[in-house]
């Protein structure tokens, strides 16, 4: 019931995030005129993205409040010190379903690895939730992952006015730290969001 109030509010928010604009602004971006010039064309185009990605704020905050969602990763961190620029963003992400999270590699180096896809892949169930809104406007979303393979606190910032993401993955029993950096992406197990598939490899058993 708790989440479901907060979905509510979440989505009124979204309604009033489009609908707090100006009747004026709110046609400028919507109408484009014939004489439209090059200097409002620009200006046009850039509140049209501010405003979608105060949208994908609101959705990723919804999505958090859910508790379904996943990160596709950008960019991967290892040890602080490794650098994985590009990966495949499909089969490397942090995925969140209710009460279990899955943490998953894949280097596609021609290895088969632990998981088939040249990586590894953990499960394990969540517990520690606790979210805050920084003074900066940004949403921290911290919580311990317990399982085969992982023992691990979370911390997941996403930043004002976008759904991009930093996951800092701090492992219990050995210093070997990951952070994923991607789009936080409202999802469920039916993989409704046809921009955010992922392939799931096989699990530590």
């Amino acid at each position: 019931m708790k989440n479901l109030i907060r979905i509510i509010a979440g989505m009124a928010l979204l309604c009033l995030t489009v609908q707090a604009l100006p009747a004026q602004e709110l046609e400028q971006i919507t109408n484009i005129p014939e004489n439209e010039t090059k200097e409002e064309r620009k200006a046009r185009e850039k509140r049209l993205e501010e405003l979608r990605d105060s949208i994908a704020f609101v959705e990723a905050d919804m999505a958090i409040d859910s508790g379904y969602f996943v990160i596709t990763a950008d960019r991967i961190m290892l040890d602080n010190r490794i650098n994985v620029m590009s990966p495949e963003s499909n089969t490397n992400f942090i995925l969140v379903q209710g009460d279990d999270a899955i943490v998953q590699l894949a280097f596609n180096n021609g290895r088969m690895g632990l998981n088939g896809l040249g990586g590894i892949t953990v499960e394990g169930t969540i517990s520690n939730r606790k979210k805050e809104i920084t003074k900066k406007g940004d949403i921290n979303y911290k919580f311990n992952v317990m399982g085969t393979g992982i023992s691990a606190q979370i911390l997941i910032t996403v930043y004002k006015n976008s759904n991009q993401a930093m996951a800092y993955i701090n492992p219990n029993f050995n210093s070997n730290t990951m952070t994923v950096y991607g789009p936080l992406i409202p999802y469920d197990h039916y993989g409704r969001n046809q921009n955010s598939k992922i392939f799931k490899g096989q699990s530590i058993p």
